[in-house]
């Protein structure tokens, strides 16, 4: 984590609690669940739902976060991974709503979040810097047809 891309990762985690959810990897617990992106037995990159620190979200309310090694980037991984979680949240979880946010600058994330039906919702400054905020709702998502 210490060399990672600080416009995937804008702070470091506390090694505690990383570790512990790691220790929970693959299952979702308080609305957090973390996930390898795999390729044929490979971790590419990661997807997860988290609560933000000091901003509890809504009942039915997921944030996700997604990262993509460099060399797998631009070939549809992260999309497929986000409209395979989104879905799962959907039919599976309770999701009501599904969001997160991106740098204005990411324009390949903005593309996927397009890609996959999410509608941009505004802004929010967080850790000192300006994020653009993504989401999709639960009708949003069956009104075009997709499924986890």
């Amino acid at each position: 984590m210490a060399t990672a891309d600080p416009m995937e990762t804008p702070v470091q985690p506390d090694e505690a609690r990383f570790r512990a959810r790691l220790r929970q990897s693959g299952q979702l617990v308080d609305g957090r669940l973390d996930l390898a992106v795999d390729l044929d037995g490979s971790a590419i990159g990661r997807i997860q739902t988290f609560v933000p620190p000091g901003r509890p979200l809504p009942p039915g309310t997921f944030e996700i976060g997604i990262g993509l090694r460099a060399a797998a980037r631009g070939q549809g991984y992260g999309r497929e991974a986000l409209r395979l979680l989104t879905g799962w949240l959907f039919s599976d979880a309770g999701a009501q709503v599904v969001r997160a946010e991106t740098d204005p600058a990411n324009v390949a994330m903005r593309t996927v979040f397009a890609r996959c039906g999410w509608q941009p919702a505004g802004t929010l400054t967080e850790l000192g810097r300006e994020w653009l905020v993504y989401l999709i709702t639960r009708p949003q998502w069956q009104a075009q047809g997709a499924s986890g």
